[in-house]
């Protein structure tokens, strides 16, 4: 009887985490990117940007060079002759975007993300219902 309500329990868990994965492995991140000197462009990872977001631009020193929301097309201006070393994009709702002078925006491939999560997941069901067995086998 224990055994079953374990795996009930086990399945019950399994199966929240295929419902909440579409969330998780779709959900989108922000980008910022230098267009041109002068021009920084925000938008999130599947396409389109939030007229909220806020950019904020500094020196190499962390002192403020200046501060404002993008524009209709999600850009940035600033004067091209700042020296700008960090911009940070913010859009209010959680996402946060960052642009450091110098430095290759990465990010991880999707597919592969999804199917190691699902392998994490399958990996986690055989577990328990090995260790479900041994109890089992035990009684």
């Amino acid at each position: 009887m224990k055994s079953k309500l374990t795996g009930n329990v086990v399945l019950g868990f399994i199966f929240c985490m295929v419902l909440l994965l579409p969330g998780i492995s779709y959900a989108h991140g922000m980008l910022l990117i230098l267009e041109e000197p002068g021009v920084l462009r925000v938008e999130y990872d599947g396409g389109g940007f939030s007229p909220r977001t806020e950019v904020t631009i500094y020196d190499k020193e962390g002192n403020e060079l200046g501060k404002g929301l993008v524009d209709e097309e999600g850009k940035y201006y600033f004067d091209p002759s700042l020296n700008v070393h960090l911009a940070v994009a913010d859009d209010g709702m959680g996402h946060r975007a960052e642009y450091k002078e110098g430095v290759q925006e990465k990010s991880l491939p999707k597919i592969p993300v999804i199917i190691g999560v699902f392998a994490v997941i399958a990996v986690i069901t055989v577990i328990f219902n090995k260790r479900a067995k041994q109890k089992q086998q035990q009684q």
